[in-house]
């Protein structure tokens, strides 16, 4: 018998990821914090994931398959939370199928929690592609406290902390399903943690590479250019910049006004960038918009890079084109 309560709960979409399945799952499996229960949420997968699940279950207790048709990553994850809460799990992670744990992750990232007195922690993620990443000891310093609004703050502005919910750990009570299943298929995550951190009073860091994120060319920086990821991406940074409190606004604007500016630097770096012409158009009109406006291209939280980039943009496009397209690799 399964035991009633686990102390903390893995949630992994699984989506046609035979290729590096077990490779996760082994990485779970191998944390020095046992009390925890994974929950694979196979996703209507057909290249026999699903039974990968089921097999995994069989053979270690503490992995529980489950199965939906194919509704996306955030269905996904959303299944596997009410899944961990329905069994009282105290602690939610999330892992996609593709990656990997560091050993001590979930250990590190509870202690951290615990002694913060945070409901969240956050770690340092790295990327590889070939072979893992050697782990290295964990020796955390200590956590760093992110007191609100600096947790919003670098969620939106600090690549340590990012947009992932995957190098994070929640408390059971900090998330509920119906903040992951928020409808988009990209910045899914970015949006489920803003509004998971907007009802928090902060979040705990710790200085520690614990999971490592796998690049290859089904991963999701790395799939074509697609028109829906542009609207999702711009209708995320919308909805943040509407729902921002008065210490956020500033900071909302800015990382509004530098999404339009990444978003059209995806497009220009494309050899097809012509068959973008109508969402290019789109963010054309915002960015030159803003130039002159003080809460976006004269906003003070905007890095000087970015302004460059959003006057390029507008003033030297074909020239801007040639520098994204020689500078910028990914989505190509």
């Amino acid at each position: 018998m399964r035991p009633a309560a686990p102390l903390a709960a893995v949630v992994v979409p699984v989506y046609n990821a035979g290729a590096f399945l077990p490779a996760c799952l082994r990485s779970i499996a191998a944390q020095t914090l046992q009390d925890f229960r994974c929950y694979l949420v196979d996703d209507g997968s057909s290249d026999g994931s699903g039974e990968l699940c089921e097999a995994a279950g069989r053979e270690d207790m503490r992995f529980v398959a489950l199965h939906q048709a194919q509704c996306g990553v955030s269905a996904a994850r959303a299944a596997g939370l009410r899944a961990a809460l329905a069994d009282g799990a105290r602690w939610i992670a999330f892992c996609d199928a593709d990656d990997l744990f560091h050993p001590d992750l979930l250990r590190v990232l509870i202690g951290a929690a615990r002694s913060a007195k945070m409901p969240v922690a956050c770690c340092l993620y790295d990327s590889f592609s070939g072979d893992a990443p050697a782990d290295l000891p964990a020796r955390p310093a200590g956590a760093r406290v992110l007191a609100a609004p600096a947790h919003l703050e670098a969620l939106l502005h600090d690549h340590a902390v990012d947009f992932s919910l995957c190098n994070k750990l929640y408390s059971a009570e900090a998330l509920t399903p119906a903040d992951l299943d928020n409808g988009y298929a990209y910045n899914e995550d970015l949006l489920a943690n803003w509004q998971v951190f907007s009802r928090l009073p902060g979040c705990a860091f710790v200085d520690f590479v614990g999971y490592h994120y796998r690049q290859h060319p089904d991963s999701a920086s790395h799939r074509p250019l697609n028109p829906a990821s542009l609207d999702d991406q711009r209708r995320a940074a919308i909805y943040i910049r509407e729902h921002a409190g008065p210490e956020m606004q500033q900071s909302a604007d800015a990382f509004y006004y530098e999404k339009l500016v990444y978003l059209a630097s995806m497009i220009l770096r494309r050899a097809d960038a012509a068959d973008y012409r109508v969402q290019f158009n789109e963010l054309g009109v915002g960015i030159r918009a803003g130039l002159r406006d003080p809460r976006l291209g004269k906003n003070p939280r905007l890095a000087l890079s970015i302004k460059a980039a959003a006057w390029a943009t507008v003033h030297c496009t074909r020239l801007w084109a040639a520098v994204c397209r020689r500078l910028l690799r990914d989505r190509q």
